[in-house]
């Protein structure tokens, strides 16, 4: 879907109108430019404090060669985080990786502000550009995932960067069945726009954290491409490591790699995958999201929840807030509530005569992007805690979508990345988790790609919005879906 900047414009300014005014600062050192976003006004300051998460061995080994003596030690996630006043600080530790080794290690630190600088405000809207341009993308890839009949939720801008991942290391149809499902005329445009939507979506402060990693992990047999390799560190902000995947050791360094990114909230389903001996190469992303509510919920009521296997007694958060909108969908009603980290998020209730399946088939992310004006309200809210994940092969759900060549080891085209013909897209596994209580919200995501081979208001009026039924939800920045996920019981 292409998006003009007239229309883009329109967007904007209808976003700005119905949320909270905060107002980044940047202060290079000669200039500040004001960055207008969602919720309270806050000063980012100096480039330092966004350092703090800087890989250390990034900054010691730039390259080294295929195959060198030290063992690898991914400090996507072992830096020392500096002690946070709103959000606790990222957990994640280093495990055994002495049995991988690095090719090359990418500096996962990268933000908008550290790499834009004085030019945020630009890039800003072509990253609103970016996310209104996947609308599509987004909707039909989360109706494919999420069938509403379960509780659940996904990542689609975790599964995407997957599939960027997946795009660089493919070629011919290959490559060209990926960019066509994601819109994209070709790779070049690919890159940039990963980019942006990488870094605008990557913030580690006092306000929350959003921290994105990728990866690929090789068999150390595997001939590769350094070109390629240097676009999935450049472009796509992936480190490479190789390994024996027949060593139980490197296949557990792959794992931990996951669950530092995670911070531990996905390990179950992490101990479930499954990487056989003769794998050729695994492409890697993770997300782990913590915000707090930016309007706290200061107390509790008793109720029921009427999930779709009966009624559950339960107790909900409750908070009233002044002000604020409600929105009237086709065949729901929704509420945007706001985080500590400027972004949103959405719970959409459906009809009496309605089923969260219908609210998710309807279009959600492209509702939210192109939300009419809302009614201002004294919102009562109440929200039940609740924490929901998902953990499947989606390699079917990509297949439905049109990304079929690089399955099939006769047409499958992976020769940006090896020379090596035999290699194909043998499974791609999804997992992800999000839970919410009156503290805040907490998620995590990752996708992992094998690779086989042979080898205006008029007087306020009160609302009561009550999530005492199953009900849907998306946490959104600028457009982008972090996770989408529906609620249907509590258990």
């Amino acid at each position: 879907m292409k998006i003009s900047d007239k229309e883009l414009d329109a967007l904007i300014q209808s976003e700005e109108k119905h949320s909270f005014n905060k107002t980044f600062e940047f202060r290079g050192e000669k200039e500040k430019t004001a960055v207008k976003a969602p919720v309270r006004r806050f000063t980012v300051v100096a480039v330092a404090a966004l350092l703090a998460v800087c890989m250390i061995a990034a900054s010691v080994f730039a390259v080294l060669k295929l195959g060198g003596d030290l063992p690898v030690i991914p400090s996507d996630s072992m830096t020392d985080q500096t002690e946070k006043t709103t959000v606790e600080p990222f957990s994640g530790v280093s495990g055994n990786y002495t049995a991988a080794k690095f090719v090359n290690l990418a500096d996962t630190s990268a933000t908008a502000f550290t790499v834009y600088g004085s030019s945020y405000n630009d890039n800003l809207k072509n990253y609103r550009k970016a996310a209104a341009s996947l609308n599509g993308f987004f909707d039909k890839l989360t109706s494919n995932l999420l069938d509403g009949s379960e509780s659940g939720v996904v990542s689609p801008v975790n599964i995407y960067m997957a599939l960027a991942l997946l795009a660089e290391c493919t070629e011919g149809n290959s490559r060209r069945q990926i960019l066509d499902v994601l819109g994209m005329s070709d790779i070049e445009t690919l890159r940039e726009q990963a980019k942006l939507i990488w870094l605008y979506n990557s913030k580690d402060d006092e306000y929350g954290r959003s921290v994105l990693a990728n990866s690929i992990w090789l068999s150390s047999d595997l001939p590769v491409k350094e070109k390629c390799v240097n676009y999935l560190k450049d472009d796509h902000y992936a480190s490479t490591f190789t390994g024996n995947f027949g060593n139980a050791d490197y296949v557990n360094a792959l794992k931990q790699w996951l669950s530092d990114q995670t911070n531990g909230l996905l390990d179950d389903c992490i101990n479930e995958l499954d990487i056989e001996r003769d794998t050729r190469a695994v492409l890697a992303s993770t997300l782990y999201y913590k915000a707090k509510w930016n309007a706290e919920y200061k107390d509790t009521e008793s109720g029921v929840f009427n999930g779709i296997y009966g009624k559950e007694n339960c107790t909900f958060n409750k908070k009233t807030v002044k002000d604020t909108y409600i929105y009237r969908g086709d065949g729901f009603t929704a509420y945007a509530e706001q985080l500590s980290d400027g972004n949103m998020m959405w719970f959409f209730l459906p009809d009496k005569n309605k089923s969260v399946s219908d609210v998710i088939n309807s279009g959600i992310v492209s509702y939210i992007n192109g939300k009419t004006d809302g009614k201002a309200y004294d919102v009562t809210v109440r929200m039940p805690d609740f924490d929901v994940d998902y953990n499947e092969s989606i390699k079917e759900k990509l297949a439905l979508l049109g990304i079929i060549d690089c399955m099939d080891i006769t047409k499958a085209d992976f020769s940006a990345l090896s020379d090596d013909d035999s290699v194909f897209l043998g499974e791609a596994v999804h997992a992800a988790r999000f839970k919410a209580d009156k503290e805040g919200v907490e998620g995590a995501a990752y996708t992992v790609m094998i690779l086989d081979g042979m080898g205006e208001v008029f007087g306020i009026q009160e609302y009561d919005f009550t999530l005492d039924r199953p009900f849907v939800f998306a946490v959104v920045n600028g457009g982008v879906p972090l996770f989408v996920g529906c609620v249907n019981d509590l258990g």
